[in-house]
């Protein structure tokens, strides 16, 4: 009995499941390019790098709007290294956007050009500014 139950509601759902389909392909067929681009960007999961820039704070991703996501990622990772290699692993949001904003915009004249010798360490980083040199 439940074997004539299971074949009679499979019987009558193919025909809704078609038909259900075939309305599915002619609204797709009437959408115009940039509705199913505006379908598909909300229907599809954001990557791992749109979720870490959306992780960023608003007024950094305002800097690195023009870049693109991978490119921006990098740059933000940049500027977190050279803190690192200035002394200042866990930067506030004020250090953090100002280094942001020489990697973005390096002052190339405000930079000296300084080596330690092949023994220094850390290494320098070049993002040091000339003022902060002359007084050593």
């Amino acid at each position: 009995m439940t074997r004539l139950l299971l074949a009679a509601l499979l019987a009558f759902s193919a025909p809704a499941q078609a038909q259900d389909q075939e309305t599915a392909e002619d609204l797709l067929r009437s959408m115009s390019a940039a509705e199913l681009a505006a379908l598909i960007e909300r229907v599809r999961a954001p990557t791992p790098d749109e979720q870490a820039f959306a992780g960023l704070p608003q007024d950094l991703q305002l800097m690195l709007r023009d870049l693109p996501l991978r490119e921006a990622l990098r740059k933000v990772e940049f500027a977190r290294q050279n803190l690192i290699a200035l002394g200042t692993p866990d930067p506030s949001p004020e250090r953090l956007r100002a280094m942001l904003q020489t990697v973005l915009a390096p002052r190339y004249a405000a930079v000296q050009s300084a080596s330690a010798g092949a023994t220094s360490f850390p290494p320098l980083s070049p993002l040091v500014p000339a003022i902060s040199l002359e007084g050593r």
